[in-house]
């Protein structure tokens, strides 16, 4: 039988989840509702498809199952992957803070114990910010190593499918099942130049910098090298990103949007707005930087193993809450929460959100980012393995 949800996690339950043989036996998976579950409802979000079907499991359901998951249902989302607050979903560690977005719901459940380990999608941070605000693992994939198919798209050059656990080893062996055979296996490397950008740290909640910096000072201690390296600009990557991404979305939507426009959220709506208003120029040219960009990156990650940050520059905000404080200036919820993650959404790089020891002012732990050179997820999983336990000597 279902388990209680006191926190508006679940849009569709498993009345009696039973699950198979495998690696995963015994582990239970929830699911982001934009992400197509057989027979449970595949809502993505929005007014327009509350009484959708799933008739097949999505290509990455359907190896979860196989690998022996117990899938228990599918979880609240932003309206179309639109926004990163999950409105109606509570956060089971800090009451009164925003669960994050937009897989939230996916955060929850498995905050919660209602789940093991939950599917979410992450365009421009979607999986590793619900992680940090509920703090858990959340790991971004290399992009396009994880099938989409089956799954509600909101930009084709940013969409990723990613994982959220609370244990390390339930991440790790989640993650060999779903990537099993989807490409050559990765090589040995050992990880060991760690890169940061000091400027983007500076722009932290003091407890946030202070509890990376800790963490940095132990890493140097145990022999590992820092090497500091210069992100983008936040506000140039925001630029690109946006523009690709509502462009892409528009015409994802043209059959619906405005012609249904009830079907939509207010959130949905407004974005869709916004895009329409985007000049076809913008798009062009923002694609032509983002070429730019992610030589760039490929630059940086030539000079080290791995880039560590914050994967959020400030704690949970508080759930409707509009504007935060970034670096002393206000700055809109969504820009404040995206600023660390999207780089590696357009770069492309695998990225897993580190729940660390120290923890902000309103009780959550400390997340750290740790994104790392394309098809290393092995290796980015393992240094998360390393954190932990030179956390758990100090």
């Amino acid at each position: 039988m279902a388990q209680l949800d006191p926190y508006g996690a679940f849009v569709d339950r498993v009345a009696s989840p039973h699950g198979g043989e495998g690696p995963l036996a015994g582990v239970r998976l929830a699911v982001k509702d934009n992400i197509a579950v057989a027979g449970l409802r595949w809502t993505a979000g929005l007014p327009l498809y509350a009484d959708r079907i799933a008739e097949h499991d999505a290509a990455c359901v359907a190896t979860l199952r196989q690998a022996g998951a117990t899938i228990v249902g599918t979880v609240a989302s932003d309206s179309a992957g639109f926004g990163m607050m999950t409105p109606g979903v509570s956060n089971p560690i800090a009451p009164g803070r925003t669960v994050g977005g937009s897989s939230g719901g996916s955060a929850a459940a498995v905050a919660a114990g209602l789940a093991d380990l939950a599917l979410g999608t992450d365009t421009g941070g979607s999986v590793r910010v619900p992680a940090a605000c509920c703090g858990l693992f959340g790991l971004k994939p290399t992009y396009g190593r994880i099938s989409v198919e089956g799954v509600t798209p909101l930009s084709y050059a940013f969409d990723h499918i990613g994982l959220l656990a609370a244990d390390i080893e339930v991440l790790e062996k989640s993650w060999l099942a779903l990537s099993g055979g989807v490409s050559p296996a990765e090589p040995e490397t050992e990880i060991r130049r760690l890169g940061f950008d000091p400027a983007r740290l500076s722009l932290a909640d003091a407890t946030i910098r202070a509890g990376i910096e800790q963490l940095l000072a132990r890493l140097v201690r145990e022999g590992y090298a820092l090497v500091e390296v210069a992100l983008p600009e936040q506000a140039a990557l925001a630029e690109i990103h946006g523009a690709i991404v509502c462009g892409e979305a528009l015409e994802i939507w043209r059959d619906h949007w405005p012609a249904h426009a009830s079907g939509f959220t207010k959130t949905a709506a407004r974005s869709l707005s916004y895009a329409a208003l985007i000049e076809p120029g913008d798009i062009v040219k923002a694609g032509q930087v983002l070429v730019d960009v992610r030589r760039y990156m490929a630059e940086q990650f030539a000079e080290v193993d791995a880039i560590l940050g914050p994967t959020i520059a400030v704690e949970p905000p508080v759930e409707g809450a509009r504007l935060v404080s970034m670096g002393g200036v206000d700055v809109p919820v969504v820009n404040a929460l995206l600023a660390e993650t999207c780089p590696f959404n357009v770069s492309g790089h695998p990225a897993l959100s580190v729940p660390l020891a120290a923890h902000t002012s309103c009780g959550t732990p400390v997340a750290l980012q740790i994104a790392v050179k394309a098809d290393r997820e092995r290796s980015v999983l393992a240094l998360a393995r390393a954190i932990r336990n030179i956390e758990a000597q100090a």
